[in-house]
């Protein structure tokens, strides 16, 4: 009996002890407790959104700005072109427009270079001190007006606002619809009493095919404006009499009727030199004309820097003789004509066979800034109204003695 007892307790005890093991080995399999073994590929705490916005965690740290600092930038917007086609200073610029917004902008480094107010640019340096570009080109301030509108890290500007604020006309071409931003149109104040030699010449050329003393010889052209730099004279265009406090003896060179010797001949010679001049061209001489420019020689010239473009009518017929109606299309086809080809709209008349009227002003007002006779003498700025400049006639005859009287009193 006694050995049976002890063989029960015996079993028992090997039972108990089996239990336990298994216990403890089910134990081992199970997680631990959190405080006995920290998760050490936690995300740190300032990478855990606060509100997550997915039902999965991110599975490492994040870059994510804190919300506080994410301003909306137009950066965010997207540009999409504006259609409109706009032409500053003979440049065609890419217009944009961005998401839910319709002013027309346009990248700051194109419209900056096409009106020279950047750091090489040719534009007055009373234009260029009101223009401050900041050194990472990320915003532009003019006067007092700060611009700074960004897309895709390029600077952008509101066109027309812009040009408001800088004086420069838009012109608007009626039949085509370009939009024209000429500076050298802007309205401006002359300055009194100051003598501005204006001298007026028509081909340059020994093939007279015409009216002999129209030709001045490309020699004696070489003469005078070789004289002109020697003896420290400022040929100037018309648009600089705006500041022509800057030049101590200023001087305009015209020549009229758009003959094709201006570019073959003289337009050489400006370039040797490095002379401004200011050629007259008539509107409807394009197409099949004998001696005359065509399109590409003019546009030439006046990306050249060298020479203006300007209006002589459309169709150099007495301006005297016509009614308002007439002299309106005169003026209008003519700059519509000329625009188209140089990007820029003209700013001066000069009166076919110096004909014209107090109507004829009356008109020239409404679409220019001055107005050129054929002959009268030295134009003074104070004695002679804007559009009744005279000027001096230089003809083949023309030797270098009376050309140097002629602008011997320039300042």
């Amino acid at each position: 009996m006694k050995e049976t007892i002890l063989a029960i307790i015996l079993v028992l005890a090997i039972v108990l002890a089996i239990g336990t093991g298994v216990y403890f080995i089910f134990m081992d399999s199970s997680e631990p407790p959190v405080e006995t073994a920290p998760q050490t590929t936690a995300a740190p705490v300032i990478t855990i959104p606060t509100e997550p916005s997915s039902t999965q965690a991110p599975t490492e740290p994040t870059t994510q700005t804190p919300e506080t600092t994410q301003e909306p930038t137009q950066e965010q917007t997207s540009l999409s072109e504006s259609g409109e086609v706009i032409i500053v200073n003979g440049v065609r610029m890419s217009t944009f427009v961005a998401d839910g917004d319709d002013t027309v902008i346009v990248g700051a480094e194109e419209f900056l270079a096409a009106l020279g107010l950047n750091a090489e640019g040719s534009a007055h340096i009373s234009d260029k001190n009101r223009v401050q570009l900041s050194s990472d080109a990320l915003s532009l301030t003019l006067d007092s007006t700060t611009y700074n509108t960004v897309h895709n890290g390029k600077l952008y500007l509101p066109i027309y606002e812009i040009a408001d604020a800088l004086s420069y006309p838009v012109w608007v071409d009626d039949e085509y619809g370009g939009i024209y931003i000429t500076p050298g149109a802007r309205s401006f104040e002359i300055p009194a009493g100051v003598n501005v030699p204006v001298l007026m010449y028509h081909a340059v050329s020994d093939n007279c095919w015409g009216y002999e003393e129209l030709f001045v010889s490309p020699s004696s052209m070489e003469e005078q404006l070789k004289y002109l730099v020697d003896n420290g004279y400022d040929p100037i265009w018309f648009e600089d009499l705006a500041h022509v406090e800057d030049y101590d003896k200023p001087v305009i060179l015209t020549f009229d009727d758009g003959y094709d010797d201006n570019y073959t001949e003289l337009f050489p010679l400006l370039q040797k030199y490095n002379v401004k001049a200011t050629i007259f061209v008539i509107g409807q001489d394009f197409v099949g004309i004998a001696h005359k420019m065509n399109e590409q020689q003019i546009r030439e010239l006046s990306d050249s820097g060298l020479v203006s473009i300007q209006s002589h009518s459309y169709t150099h017929s007495d301006l005297s003789a016509m009614d308002k109606e007439t002299l309106e299309y005169e003026m209008n086809q003519t700059n519509k004509v000329l625009a188209r080809i140089t990007g820029k709209v003209p700013y001066v008349l000069c009166y076919p066979s110096g004909d014209y009227s107090s109507l004829t002003i009356e008109v020239a007002k409404e679409h220019y800034l001055f107005g050129l006779k054929m002959v009268g003498g030295l134009y003074n700025t104070s004695v002679d109204g804007p559009f009744e400049v005279s000027r001096y006639y230089v003809a083949r005859s023309t030797d270098i003695f009376t050309f140097s009287s002629y602008i011997s009193s320039a300042g």
